[in-house]
């Protein structure tokens, strides 16, 4: 690991802010929550709830914590509105109960929900907060959905990352101590803004580093070394959209991709994306694994809805359950390994130990599903003794894709 590099101005900055939110938190631990939100939360006879945007792949989950959140106050969800680009839930049985409204539908007739709650998703997945000003033109009280679910007066409704928050307001100086690990200023920033967002739990931090979704595990900055040798190893492939833009960077020339993806639905679209691939592009070594990759080769209990589902630790012998298996077991050589699987990223890392002790992959990991992450994560990759340089980047407006970097 490298030493602690001098921080410039911005980094600085970055971290004396941190310490401010540290210590106002510690005394306060709303105070960055909304005021006007927080009155419209407790003091509400009815609290009444739009929540826009149905896209994504954690939506069931959040809306099961948003309608319990609502449920606490003797609330109800008034509708969900579809974004014009939501596709992925419109036909899901689990929103089946609830009314269904198309943007243009609800703007063409506002007053129809005036005095509701605005829960907003749509920064999850674009470049900005789409409807945010016309929103307040309207008049509406709008909360971004991490901010509802922390909100004061709801915390038993399990607010979504409030572990993190607890846990680094806990430990905060070992949290703070993990700065060492980083190489380069971007990678100090972004995580002092992402300790940030996640001790205040005012996710607009996430926002101050955010690269290009676009590029997700990819950052443009960091060297992976890519090239016509590598064997590359996608593990949590969904449906492969991560192959797709390494090929793309590779220029179609790759030794190997291992594509990893263990919910049956996912790996079908896979399948589907990798064959249109190689339609296109040729026959290429690209190998489509049925698995989810784990400390151990076992069939495990899952939790989860449809796309968004998370591995356990515990064995299953019937119902809802995963096939993983230790990627020491199922490859020879590994190149580049990325691990975006839901919180299982340190059981994986120990299940390729082996393959990472040989072959020195450079690595993307992600690190953000649970708590512990940092301290983890970092203390894997630095008990390797293979001296990665480490890197962070955030590639959204949310902590998904916040992922480590090992060079």
């Amino acid at each position: 690991m490298s030493a602690l590099p001098k921080p410039d101005n911005a980094t600085q900055l970055a971290r004396d802010n941190l310490l401010k939110i540290h210590a106002r938190c510690q005394e306060d631990r709303h105070a960055y929550f909304p005021e006007t939100a927080g009155e419209l939360i407790n003091n509400t006879a009815e609290m009444r709830v739009i929540v826009f945007s149905t896209r994504g792949l954690g939506f069931c989950q959040q809306l099961d914590q948003i309608e319990a959140a609502v449920r606490l106050k003797g609330g109800r969800i008034e509708a969900l509105v579809h974004d014009v680009d939501d596709k992925d839930n419109l036909q899901n049985p689990h929103i089946a109960g609830y009314t269904q409204l198309n943007a243009d539908t609800f703007f063409a007739n506002p007053e129809a929900y005036k005095g509701c709650l605005i829960v907003d998703r749509t920064c999850t997945w674009y470049p900005g907060i789409r409807y945010k000003v016309r929103l307040k033109q309207a008049g509406f009280t709008v909360l971004r959905v991490e901010q509802f679910l922390n909100a004061p007066g709801l915390e038993a409704a399990g607010g979504s990352y409030r572990l993190h928050a607890d846990v680094m307001l806990e430990r905060f100086d070992e949290f703070l101590a993990l700065e060492r690990h980083w190489v380069d200023d971007l990678s100090l920033q972004t995580y002092y803004y992402t300790l940030a967002a996640f001790i205040s739990m005012n996710h607009q931090y996430f926002a101050f580093h955010c690269g290009d979704y676009r590029q997700r595990y990819f950052s443009p900055d960091i060297d992976l070394k890519l090239n016509a040798q590598t064997v590359y190893a996608d593990c949590g492939s969904h449906d492969g959209q991560e192959v797709l833009i390494f090929a793309e960077r590779v220029k179609h020339q790759f030794k190997a991709v291992h594509a990893f993806e263990p919910d049956h639905t996912n790996f079908i679209n896979l399948s589907n994306n990798i064959a249109n691939y190689t339609a296109r592009h040729g026959a290429k070594p690209i190998y489509c694994h049925e698995l989810g990759v784990f400390d151990r080769n076992a069939y495990l209990y899952a939790e989860g809805y449809d796309s968004g589902v998370t591995i356990t630790d515990q064995a299953s012998s019937s119902g809802f359950g995963l096939h993983v298996c230790r990627l020491d077991d199922m490859l020879d050589e590994l190149t580049h390994l990325r691990l975006e699987i839901e919180g299982a990223e340190l059981e994986a890392l120990h299940g390729a130990n082996q393959l990472i002790l040989k072959n020195r992959p450079t690595l993307t990991v992600s690190a953000y599903h649970k708590a512990t992450d940092f301290p983890d994560l970092l203390k894997y990759i630095e008990e390797t003794g293979l001296d990665y340089q480490l890197s962070l980047r955030h590639q959204s407006l949310e902590p998904g894709v916040l992922c480590i970097y090992g060079v």
